[in-house]
C-alpha cells in the first residue's frame, strides 16, 4: 500500500497508472524486490521505493520498473542506497544485469545513473508511455526515455558500489567537445537542463525544445556508435551534460 501512496505523491500519475499492490506481492517471486526506505523519526511511514522484477531476455536480468523518493528527502543519497541493496540483492539471486529507463532531460537522475552508479546508455526511445503520463510532472511533454544496463558485476560497478574510486582513465583530462554529428571523435558532451522540473513550470515551451533538441542529438549519436557513459555537472556551456563515448574497438 505504501509504494502505491508513494507512485502517486512522486510521480503525479493517476490510480490507472499506479502499480497495484496486488501485483507487487508476486514481484519477489520473478527474483526481483520490491525494497522502500523509511526514516528512524517515521519508521512506519516509507520515504522512498523501488520495484524491480526478475526476467530473462537473452540472459537473466533485473527490469527495474519505478524509484521514487518524497522530494524534500532528495539530495540525501537514499535513491543510492535503494540501488546498492538492489544490485546486493540481484547478485546474491544469480543475475549480473539490471535495466531500466529514465528521461534524458533529468540531471539528478544522470548524476545517479551514469556518474555514480556505471550504467550506460545506448538506446532512445520516443514517448514511451504516451503524454498523457504524470502530466502534472512533465507538463504534457513527450516521455521520451534512455534505456539503461548496468552491469552490476563487472569490477567497475562493484568498486562504485563499494564507495572505491574505480580506476577510470575517462575521468581525467579536459572535458571532451560538444557532439557533432558527423565529427570523428571517440567522446562528445550533449547537454542538459539543469532543473527540467522548474522549466516546465516557468516555460512548458522552452521545455519541449529541450525534449526535441535531445531526442535529435541522442538518437544521431547512437546511431553513430556512441554510448551515454557519464556525467559532467558543468560542461563547456555551464550547463550539466551527459558524457558520451565510442567503444574501444567501435569503427570511428
Amino acid at each position: 500500500m505504501q509504494a502505491e501512496l508513494l507512485q502517486a505523491e512522486v510521480f503525479g500519475v493517476t490510480e490507472r497508472d499506479i502499480i497495484p499492490a496486488n501485483e507487487l506481492i508476486v514481484v519477489a517471486e520473478t527474483g526481483g524486490a520490491v525494497i522502500a526506505a523509511f526514516m528512524a523519526e517515521e519508521p512506519d511511514h516509507a520515504v522512498a521505493y523501488l520495484i524491480g522484477w526478475g526476467g530473462y531476455v537473452g540472459r537473466p536480468r533485473i527490469v527495474s520498473d519505478s524509484l521514487g523518493v518524497k522530494r524534500h528527502l532528495r539530495g540525501l543519497g537514499l535513491a543510492y542506497e535503494l540501488k546498492r541493496l538492489q544490485a546486493a540483492v540481484a547478485i546474491g539471486r544469480g543475475f549480473a544485469e539490471i535495466v531500466w529507463t529514465v528521461d534524458p532531460l533529468r540531471a539528478a537522475n544522470a548524476r545517479l545513473n551514469f556518474g555514480k552508479l556505471g550504467a550506460m546508455a545506448r538506446s532512445y526511445e520516443i514517448d514511451r508511455y504516451g503524454s498523457g503520463f504524470a502530466a502534472e510532472l512533465y507538463g504534457g511533454m513527450p516521455t521520451d526515455r534512455l534505456h539503461v544496463t548496468w552491469e552490476i558485476a563487472t569490477p567497475r560497478v562493484a568498486a562504485l558500489l563499494l564507495g572505491e574510486r574505480a580506476n577510470d582513465k575517462r575521468a581525467h583530462g579536459p572535458p571532451p567537445p560538444h557532439f557533432v554529428p558527423g565529427v570523428n571523435q571517440q567522446r562528445a558532451l550533449i547537454d542538459i537542463p539543469a532543473d527540467i522540473d522548474a522549466l516546465v513550470a516557468s516555460s512548458p515551451s522552452e521545455a519541449l525544445i529541450w525534449r526535441l533538441r535531445l531526442r535529435e542529438s541522442l538518437s544521431q549519436a547512437f546511431s553513430e556508435g556512441f554510448e551515454v557513459t557519464g556525467f559532467l555537472a558543468i560542461g563547456r556551456e555551464g550547463n550539466p551534460s551527459l558524457i558520451l563515448e565510442r567503444p574501444i574497438d567501435s569503427p570511428t
